[in-house]
């Protein structure tokens, strides 16, 4: 994985997030080709902060739709399944819309 390459690499560890880290581990996977374009052009990980900002804005604007639809309940046991109901959809949502694209700019 070349994220953990660069963590111990000498440059020090650039923070790209978990999204981001998502994005580039999937780009790598499913995008040899664009990664080297990108690594070449020296934007992967500028793409990769991007990719994460643009994932935890939208997550965001996700929970508090659902929350706006869905009211928080009371009961602890309701509460567990509904947290755990709208992280399931938020992420999901976010990993299909923001994360797994195959963007190159940031």
């Amino acid at each position: 994985m070349m994220y953990n390459q660069l963590q111990n690499s000498s440059i020090g560890k650039i923070d790209i997030g978990t999204y981001g880290t998502a994005w580039l581990e999937w780009m790598e996977d499913s995008h040899p080709k664009l990664v080297r374009e990108m690594q070449k052009k020296q934007t992967l990980y500028a793409v990769a902060q991007s990719v994460d900002d643009s994932a935890w804005e939208y997550r965001e604007l996700l929970d508090n739709q659902y929350a706006k639809s869905n009211p928080r309940p009371k009961e602890y046991e309701e509460v567990v399944a509904w947290e755990r109901t709208r992280t399931f959809y938020t992420d999901s949502a976010v990993m299909r819309e923001r994360v797994l694209i195959p963007c190159t700019k940031p």
